[in-house]
């Protein structure tokens, strides 16, 4: 890994002088029995986490950590996301209906997951317990196969934020589920052909989006965006390198007592080249 990273925040392309992300470190998660890791959260105290996997599984763990960084994980929870029939989703490999891709947890306890192919966002009382069904949005299904329902976020009222991985002609429509049902608030604008994979809401009520994309079919790119959800005008954080770190896909935001922290999972595509990596930056500001 490239140590010591420091990006500006440019707000719509035109610099600013305001806040930078300080890289801290990645661990790489020596496992061969975890795939797919695609949605995270981190608990305020930086040690418990929990996240969701393309095959249908939830993982809860804690982080071992050494002056400040990731140095190993353990699993203390290995449980099969359910569906709203009580039957495990990884039973229903076929169509990849297990494809879990998005985790958010709201205040309450409440979990919603977001499921890419076979479109959908359901929401649980806990891990173990059988989903409960939403009704979908009708866009949902019109998205191309796998590039679907990749990140999910939950703001400090307990709504919920979903958003396709790619574009549409608008830009990314921002689906907003108030308990109601769901509802486009607006288009988040793209640019250079990144994809969003993952979002989540700091203590301050500000975005913050996960992109990605695959340069010349072999490298990946990592990009993070802040969106002011009130106007949705982004500003892009940092940018990667080519290749400086492996498919980032979750994002987790949260606050220890230096400020702002960032914790992202990269989804390993059970490819023998990618490993799962946990990559931390924290904001100065």
């Amino acid at each position: 890994m490239r140590a010591g990273l420091v990006a500006v925040t440019f707000a719509l392309g035109s610099p600013v002088a305001a806040d930078e992300l300080a890289y801290i470190g990645a661990y790489e998660w020596p496992t061969e029995s975890v795939v797919g890791l695609s949605g995270i959260e981190v608990a305020a105290d930086g040690t418990s986490f929990a996240a969701v996997g393309d095959r249908g599984w939830w993982i809860e763990g804690r982080f071992q950590r050494k002056d400040d960084r990731i140095i190993g994980l353990e699993i203390e929870r290995f449980l099969p996301i359910l569906g709203v029939d009580g039957m495990p989703v990884a039973a229903r490999r076929v169509g990849d209906w297990s494809d879990a891709e998005g985790l958010a947890i709201a205040q309450d306890g409440t979990n919603w997951v977001s499921f890419e192919r076979y479109a959908r966002a359901w929401s649980y009382a806990s891990p173990t317990s059988v989903a409960k069904w939403t009704q979908d949005h009708p866009d949902f299904r019109t998205w191309a196969d796998n590039r679907q329902l990749e990140a999910l976020a939950v703001d400090a009222d307990g709504a919920f934020y979903t958003f396709p991985e790619n574009p549409g002609p608008e830009g990314f429509p921002v689906y907003r589920h108030d308990g109601g049902g769901w509802d486009i608030i607006g288009h988040l604008p793209d640019s250079d052909r990144f994809s969003i994979v993952g979002a989540d809401f700091d203590d301050t009520g500000a975005l913050w989006i996960l992109e990605r994309k695959l340069a010349f079919f072999w490298w990946w790119q990592n990009r993070i965006r802040r969106v002011d959800i009130s106007n949705l005008s982004a500003e892009t954080v940092w940018t990667g390198t080519r290749g400086q770190f492996h498919n980032l896909e979750g994002i987790a935001v949260w606050r220890d007592d230096t400020g702002l922290r960032l914790t992202l999972v990269s989804d390993d595509n059970a490819s023998a080249r990618e490993e799962t990596q946990f990559v931390e930056f924290r904001l100065t500001e």
